[in-house]
């Protein structure tokens, strides 16, 4: 029980830390500030896999439950977006094939690189 709050305290600091950092001038969003200090820390061994681990599975296990408020607020907002649906649906299906192409191009570039196999076109 302690090593689950300990976790999550770590994993808050991170954040909030972050947070801080975000507003002070750093241009990039607190989350993502906050994951890079955890990571930080993860890596130069400041901050114990052991000590998050809990916290993180915790968490991770039941992300979906942040999602309900965002799903409410979009349903609430319905015929606002009933209006944009077109365009809401061709920005996603063409970021969805963007970031599918990019994947698959780096994948295929980094697998071959290191001699893990042979380009698709290959076979």
């Amino acid at each position: 029980m302690l090593e689950f709050a300990l976790g999550t305290a770590i994993i808050l600091a991170t954040f909030l830390l972050g947070d801080c950092l975000h507003r002070i001038g750093v241009p990039i969003p607190g989350g993502v500030l906050g994951l890079l200090l955890l990571y930080a820390g993860l890596q130069t061994g400041l901050v114990k896999l052991k000590w998050v681990e809990r916290a993180a599975g915790f968490l991770l296990r039941h992300m979906v439950l942040f999602f309900i408020p965002l799903t409410v607020g979009l349903i609430d907002m319905g015929s606002l977006l009933s209006h944009q649906m077109w365009i809401i649906c061709t920005s996603l299906i063409l970021s969805f094939l963007a970031v599918l192409l990019v994947t698959g191009l780096l994948g295929d570039r980094l697998l071959t690189s290191k001699g893990f196999g042979t380009k698709a076109h290959d076979l």
